[in-house]
């Protein structure tokens, strides 16, 4: 596990415990299937066991924008999100997902099991959130596109601990996370080669 799965830090014993402490239901979404459709009556946290997901929102003009990305041991929930009175969100599956439910509700629950073990999966799981969140932010807010994806590759360099990395996503949806242009992004990252300071080829980058 990486260090920004809520599942980091803990054993396969104590992951037991809690999955049956959280009464955890495990389905199956094949590509392209919407997982969730985020409202402020939905009880239900996800967790993503295997395959990549997306959270979109769709503006009143009908235009598609990704929020944010969710890989293995990453959570989603509208609990734990931005308010959704605005615009319409939905989290929808890149790849084929197998995705782990559990009630919202029942994670801050007394805990029938190991109090200690339960906290502390609470705790990690609301820094696993804010950190993610944070990130994001940090990169919207360069104000270059130079900047926003050098602060994206500095954080897959400390999440990979490596500087040789491959993007988790296709570049015409990482143009769109970081709320840029694709050509204009591409030929930043060809100037960015050109440079020195990365050297890149299709989604595998090696920061130098």
């Amino acid at each position: 596990m990486d260090d920004f799965s809520i599942f980091h830090g803990f054993s396969y014993e104590e992951l037991a415990d809690l999955s049956e402490c959280f009464c955890m239901e495990e389905r199956n979404f094949t590509k392209g299937s919407v997982i969730v459709k985020y409202s402020a009556d939905n009880p239900e946290t996800g967790i993503i066991k295997e395959g990549l997901a997306y959270l979109i929102s769709i503006n009143d003009s009908g235009e598609e924008n990704i929020l944010d990305y969710y890989e293995k041991g990453n959570l989603f929930s509208s609990r734990l999100s931005p308010g959704t009175d605005v615009n319409l969100y939905f989290v929808t599956a890149k790849t084929d997902c197998t995705v782990r439910f559990v009630n919202h509700d029942r994670i801050f629950a007394p805990c029938r099991y190991d109090t200690r073990k339960h906290l502390s999966w609470i705790h990690h799981i609301l820094n696993s959130v804010s950190c993610r969140s944070q990130i994001h932010v940090d990169i919207l807010s360069q104000r270059t596109i130079r900047g926003k994806l050098m602060v994206y590759f500095s954080f897959l360099r400390e999440k990979y601990h490596s500087s040789t990395f491959v993007l988790p996503v296709p570049l015409s949806d990482l143009a769109e996370y970081i709320c840029t242009d694709r050509s204009a992004m591409m030929r930043e990252i060809k100037k960015m080669n050109q440079e020195g300071l990365i050297v890149s080829k299709g989604r595998s980058v090696r920061l130098c």
